[in-house]
């Protein structure tokens, strides 16, 4: 007789996991959705699904049009925007770090000896 109750708790507890599985995974979801839509707003840097990263111009219903770095415009679905994110540019070397004399008498052909000039 204990062992039939033993199987009627543990199918409770496997239920009551389910149901608090589905419930938080609900809830993350629904953050993801409330961010995404507090991002979409003319003006912001955004990224979507695809990995394009560009600032939103203007929005036309299920429109959106995002201006890339260098001035382009492209239209995407509303629901291709994924989230708020900054455009990752690499900073650019200061001329007076960068010295490629040093690479230049480096290189050697293939045979081993140097490159003539």
């Amino acid at each position: 007789m204990p062992q039939d109750y033993t199987w009627i708790v543990f199918l409770v507890l496997m239920a009551a996991m389910l149901w608090w599985m589905s419930r938080s995974s609900k809830k993350a979801r629904q953050q993801m959705m409330d961010q995404r839509e507090a991002a979409i707003q003319v003006g912001k840097t955004v990224v979507t699904n695809a990995g394009f990263f560009g600032t939103i111009v203007d929005i036309d219903g299920d429109a959106v049009t995002l201006a890339s770095p260098s001035g382009d415009e492209t239209v995407w679905l509303k629901s291709a925007i994924r989230s708020e994110a900054d455009i990752p540019l690499a900073l650019a070397p200061e001329e007076d770090e960068y010295d490629d004399s040093a690479l230049e008498d480096s290189y050697e052909d293939l045979d081993g000896e140097a490159r003539p000039e």
